[in-house]
């Protein structure tokens, strides 16, 4: 049987100014963590590197796609002014939204992975929270350190995939300092942590998956990412 083809997006790294004559503004790249998930649920990996805006060429070959994790998006394009983002980027945000915009269109199956939760929310016409520690009262700590990202329980909402896959609550593996303000139409909450951070939606049509922590760094993505799988089996 054919494996199904999962489309991934990679993280955009400036390079240094010397460098941007002969290689260009940005260096992508996907941290193995990422590789190791996808490898776990025997899928046909392809990264969708940012060639055009002709989205549905870029998606005709793919099943399903992963929107992974990266950097705070610039709040000007949820409407808002800096309060607590950090490094912000533009062109990634608006062209992986685009990306999602096309495949939601295509009825594509779509994961969304800490970023990628955040851009589909975005693409959905909701804002984000800029900054956890000093927006939220007595919050969980989501961010860690790349070395040793935070761990902090989750409560799944019954009646949810992830409520069916994983039961009441889970400990999942954190780093982040941005979340979802609330949870767009279209969708419903699927776990919320103690301080009351949105850490999962599902749309209700069911195409779509996506979560605040980083499954690919814990248990619960290669089960999840076969979960998602499950839902393309008829079109290949």
């Amino acid at each position: 049987m054919k494996k199904p083809v999962v489309g991934v997006t990679l993280n955009w790294y400036r390079n240094e100014d010397g460098k941007v004559p002969s290689y260009g503004r940005w260096l992508f790249g996907l941290n193995q963590s990422y590789a190791e998930l996808l490898g776990k649920a025997d899928v046909m990996p392809m990264g969708l590197l940012p060639v055009s805006e002709d989205f549905r060429s870029i998606l005709q070959v793919v099943d399903m796609v992963v929107l992974t994790g990266g950097g705070d998006p610039d709040p000007e394009l949820y409407g808002q002014t800096e309060n607590g983002s950090v490094n912000c980027s533009r062109e990634r945000p608006l062209w992986e939204m685009g990306l999602y915009r096309t495949a939601r269109n295509m009825e594509l199956p779509v994961m969304g992975i800490c970023l990628g939760l955040q851009l589909i929310g975005m693409a959905e016409g909701v804002q984000l929270i800029q900054d956890i520690p000093t927006e939220v009262d007595d919050p969980c700590e989501h961010h860690g350190k790349p070395d040793r990202p935070s761990r902090h329980p989750v409560e799944l909402v019954e009646g949810t995939l992830l409520h069916d896959t994983f039961g009441e609550d889970i400990e999942v593996s954190s780093f982040h300092h941005q979340a979802l303000r609330e949870v767009p139409a279209g969708f419903r909450l699927a776990a919320r942590s103690p301080d009351g951070i949105i850490e999962a939606v599902e749309s209700e049509d069911g195409r779509v998956i996506a979560v605040q922590w980083h499954p690919e760094r814990d248990f619960t993505g290669p089960v999840l990412l076969r979960r998602m799988v499950d839902l393309i089996e008829d079109r290949i």
